[in-house]
C-alpha cells in the first residue's frame, strides 16, 4: 500500500499533466465563433447560350459558386435586350451582352444597372468572334475586298450592330444610304450569305466559323480592326446592388475563378461544360474562338464611351451618362484582392 502523502503526489501529477494535454489541444478559444459555410442564396442568371457565357458556366459547374454560398439558377432569353426588363424589374440579378439604347436610356432614367465586369471584348491580338464577311466569290475575284467596296451592296445585320456597321462604313467614307441594310438575325445570315441572298453580313460565333467551313464567306473587317476591345460586359441589377451588395461580391469571387479556368482554353473539361450548355457540335466548338476576357475581369472605358458620344450624337439615346452612372468596378476589385489577382489598372 501506497503511503498517503506519495499518493497525494502522484494524483497531482496526474492532474497537471491532464491539464496540460487539454491546453495543447484546444485551439479555439471558449466563446469563438466556428468558421461556417455561407448560406445558400439563389442568384438568377440570364442565361443565353453562348461561348463567351462559359466562365459562368465554370463557375457553376465546377463548384465555385457553391463555395461561396451562392445556388445559381439560369433563366433562358432570346437576346441580352428581351432580358433587360427582367434585370431592371429585379427578376434576375445578373445579365449580360452588349451595351444598347436601351440600357443608357433606362440608366439614365434612374434604373440601378451597373456594368461590373468584362464579360468578352474584340482584343487586339486574339483570335476573330465577330465582324463583318463577305461573299468568298466576291472576295476572292476582287470585287469586293475593302470597305469602299461595300457601296451599292446588301448588307446584312440585325439592329444590335448598327454601330458597328457605322464604324465599318466610316472605314470606307461610306453612310448607311450607300448600302441595303437588311435586318435578319445571325442564323439567317449565315443562309442568307450561302445562298447569295446577301452580300455581306455582320456574324458572330459559331457562325462565322460555319460559313468558313462551309466556304461561302470570309472575314471582310473583324471586330479588332473598327472597334477593338469593343465589350459584351457582365451587368448587375437592382436585386444584387440594392439589396445584397455582399453577394455581389461573393459572385464575383467565383466569377473570376472561372474566367481564369476559361482563359487556360480548349481542355477537356472546358469543352465539355461549354458544349453542355450551348449544345454545338464538339469539332465546331472546338474550332470556333472563344472571346477574351480579361482575368481581373476589368475592361477598358474608351471603346464604350465612343458608342456612347455616337449613340448621344445620332439620337439613340436621351442623355450621355457619365462612367460613374454606368460602371461599378468596385466588385471587382474586392474579388482580385481576395484572389491575389494582379488588375491591369486600367
Amino acid at each position: 500500500m501506497i503511503p498517503v502523502k506519495p499518493r497525494l503526489l502522484i494524483i497531482g501529477l496526474i492532474l497537471f499533466a491532464a491539464v496540460i494535454a487539454t491546453a495543447c489541444v484546444s485551439q479555439i478559444p471558449t466563446g469563438s465563433p466556428v468558421p461556417t459555410t455561407p448560406a445558400m442564396t439563389t442568384v438568377r442568371v440570364a442565361y443565353l447560350p453562348l461561348m463567351s457565357n462559359g466562365p459562368l458556366f465554370i463557375a457553376k459547374e465546377e463548384g465555385y459558386f457553391t463555395q461561396q454560398g451562392i445556388n445559381v439558377e439560369f433563366e433562358k432569353f432570346q437576346s441580352a435586350t428581351t432580358a433587360l426588363p427582367a434585370l431592371i424589374n429585379g427578376d434576375i440579378a445578373v445579365s449580360g451582352g452588349q451595351v444598347s439604347p436601351g440600357l443608357v436610356n433606362a440608366v439614365t432614367k434612374g434604373a440601378h444597372v451597373r456594368i461590373v465586369a468584362d464579360k468578352g471584348r474584340a482584343s487586339p491580338g486574339s483570335c476573330v468572334a465577330q465582324g463583318l464577311m463577305v461573299r468568298r466569290d466576291l472576295f476572292e475575284s476582287g470585287v469586293v475586298t475593302k470597305a469602299s467596296d461595300l457601296k451599292g451592296r446588301r448588307i446584312m445585320a440585325n439592329s444590335e450592330q448598327s454601330y458597328g456597321i457605322s464604324r465599318i462604313l466610316d472605314m470606307g467614307n461610306l453612310t448607311n444610304d450607300d448600302v441595303e441594310m437588311v435586318n435578319m438575325d445571325f442564323a439567317s445570315g449565315a443562309v442568307a450569305l450561302s445562298n447569295g441572298g446577301i452580300d455581306a453580313g455582320y456574324l458572330s460565333e459559331p457562325y462565322v466559323t460555319q460559313v468558313n467551313n462551309s466556304r461561302s464567306a470570309v472575314m471582310l473587317i473583324p471586330a479588332q480592326a473598327y472597334s477593338p476591345d469593343w465589350p459584351a460586359p457582365l451587368y448587375y441589377g437592382p436585386a444584387i446592388l440594392d439589396k445584397d451588395p455582399e453577394l455581389g461580391k461573393r459572385f464575383m469571387v467565383a466569377y473570376l475563378q472561372g474566367v481564369k479556368q476559361y482563359n487556360q482554353g480548349k481542355t477537356e473539361r472546358n469543352l465539355a461544360i461549354l458544349g453542355n450548355y450551348t449544345k454545338l457540335d464538339r469539332e465546331l466548338l472546338n474550332q470556333s474562338c472563344w472571346m477574351a476576357v480579361s482575368n481581373d475581369g476589368d475592361l477598358p472605358r474608351k471603346p464604350v464611351r465612343e458608342y456612347l458620344d455616337w449613340m448621344y450624337k445620332n439620337n439613340k439615346i436621351d442623355k450621355n451618362p457619365d462612367d460613374d452612372q454606368l460602371f461599378d468596378m468596385s466588385y471587382v476589385n474586392y474579388a482580385n484582392a481576395v484572389l491575389g489577382n494582379t488588375t491591369n489598372g486600367r
